[in-house]
């Protein structure tokens, strides 16, 4: 009966265990998912070197497959060997209670051979996991930027890139597997030394006759047949400290709170935003330049409805402007309003759900026409993705095409063109409706038709179907071709962070000394 049951319980161990690993696995899984562990962080994080979407992706390939053979395979083999020694031991102890007390006694021969590789592995694949995420960022970047790095002919310096890339860790492993060799051979002479103890006593017991020559043979087959349960427990204890060392960085990564919660307050205001915005002596650099200021004292007031473009050299703070009323940054001094509302105050998916963006360089996803139109807008009808289509001016060039809006753009919207890409851009925020319109150079790659009709749309553009809010949308546009912005109710001209000319085309073209009357004046005799 003893017997059975002992049998059953091993048969039951194994689906047991694994069941049970298995569902830790998938919960780790899930902390391991990029919306879950990555998305939450704010945006200053991803522009750290170490977070580049080469490394992050390495990481998280890596660091879950690691996870599920820690948790797992490796967890659930160790269980079964500290389960196996334990039986072995009291059954040895039942067989002849001094060879139990000899076979614990030459124990520690195992603990610090085990020990001893322990400390030898701790760090032993980090080199290796380091180079691995190296090479999966350098072969991002070149995926990503192919055209760039084909036009240019620069493979060769990307595989040369790879290869310097793996130098230093090829060396560090070639050191450390020689020292784990000798490490190994040590910890393996003293197991050999527990045995030939083991041994040794067995024959002592019979020669006393303090034990029958059949029990010592049982007992110490015991200890033979458990020795290969410590070995490998041994053998995958410095595996799973090594692999937890390597997993380090991801824990890190989970624990980290960001420093811009989008969820706080947790109750997201009732109906629609005004649209007021207001600046108020506002200091900002990027948390990546710390050293460079990027507005210095910036104060603004923008009314709700009101069209606004910011004018300026490069470098003068334009888009930086835009990434403050998203929220993308805090300002390191003074405050940014909505609705007179500190911007800190607001839930931050409410708020950015009423505002749009369209940037100079609009990224498409690899998915059809109809889904990067409808990207971000929940609930909409083919008649109002056609309708925003429409006042992109894109609407004519997706119906010549043979799937119309079933047609996929590609990686990046590598199949069509700047122009296109923009427009595309431009009714995917226009379907948003939203109450803020953000253009940061939004219509560079557009001609000349094109851009009139897209702006004529957009000066217009009102939501007629809300209770609350302004008919018109507050619209922000930063541009550099000063023929876009003439239309504005309110031109700020920028220089080094700071407002130096403010008001509209009449006024400032008017004085003959001022920033934008000369750079307005340059761009005309250029395209005289």
């Amino acid at each position: 009966m003893k017997v059975f049951f002992l049998v059953l319980l091993n048969t039951l161990k194994e689906p047991m265990l694994h069941f049970s690993f298995h569902n830790m696995t998938s919960f780790f899984f899930v902390l391991f998912q990029y919306n879950a562990a990555v998305l939450r962080n704010e945006l200053g994080w991803f522009e750290k070197p170490k977070n580049g979407v080469g490394f992050l992706t390495s990481r998280i390939v890596s660091d879950t497959s690691t996870v599920k053979t820690i948790i797992s395979d490796r967890m659930a083999v160790i269980v079964q060997c500290i389960s196996s020694i334990l039986i072995a031991t009291v059954v040895s102890m039942y067989v002849n209670w001094r060879m139990g007390l000899v076979s614990w006694a030459v124990m520690p021969c195992h603990f610090i051979g085990g020990l001893i590789q322990a400390k030898a592995a701790k760090g032993f694949y980090g080199d290796s996991a380091i180079a691995h995420q190296e090479l999966v960022s350098l072969a991002s970047e070149a995926a990503s930027n192919i055209r760039t790095v084909a036009s240019f002919v620069y493979e060769d310096e990307i595989i040369k890139k790879a290869e310097l890339s793996l130098q230093e860790p090829m060396r560090v492993t070639k050191i450390e597997s020689m020292k784990y060799g000798v490490v190994q051979g040590i910890s393996l002479c003293l197991w050999n030394i527990a045995h030939a103890v083991a041994l040794w006593y067995t024959t002592v017991l019979v020669q006393r006759k303090q034990a029958s020559f059949e029990n010592s043979i049982r007992s110490y087959q015991i200890f033979s047949l458990t020795v290969p349960s410590i070995t490998e427990l041994w053998t995958l204890i410095p595996m799973v400290m090594s692999a937890i060392a390597v997993l380090n960085p991801a824990f890190e990564m989970l624990d980290r709170d960001t420093q811009i919660v989008p969820d706080r307050p947790e109750n997201p205001s009732d109906g629609w935003l005004m649209g007021r915005t207001e600046f108020q002596d506002v200091s900002f650099n990027y948390p990546s330049r710390p050293e460079v200021t990027i507005l210095d004292g910036f104060s603004l007031v923008i009314e709700p409805g009101q069209r606004v473009a910011l004018v300026g050299p490069s470098g003068a703070g334009k888009s930086s402007v835009l990434a403050l009323l998203l929220r993308f940054y805090d300002p390191q001094r003074g405050r940014v309003l909505i609705d007179n509302k500190n911007i800190k105050d607001y839930n931050l998916r409410w708020l950015r759900k009423q505002i749009g963006l369209v940037q100079q360089e609009p990224i498409l996803f690899n998915s059809s026409i109809r889904d990067n139109i409808s990207y971000g807008s929940e609930e909409t009808s083919e008649t109002e993705i056609i309708q925003a289509a429409m006042e992109a001016n894109i609407h004519e060039f997706i119906s010549s095409l043979p799937k119309g809006y079933d047609t996929v753009v590609g990686e990046k919207g590598s199949q069509l063109s700047g122009g296109q890409k923009q427009r595309i851009a431009i009714a995917r925020t226009l379907l948003k409706r939203p109450v803020i319109l953000l253009l940061d150079e939004a219509t560079s790659a557009l001609d000349g038709e094109s851009e009139r009709v897209v702006m004529s749309s957009l000066g217009a553009k009102d939501w007629k179907d809300r209770n609350e809010g302004s008919s018109k949308i507050t619209s922000i546009t930063v541009a550099h071709r000063l023929s876009t912005v003439i239309n504005s109710d309110t031109i700020v001209v920028m220089e080094r962070g700071k407002v130096v000319e403010l008001g509209n085309h009449h006024t400032l073209i008017t004085a003959d000394d001022g920033v934008y009357s000369r750079l307005f004046h340059l761009q005309s005799n250029m395209k005289d």
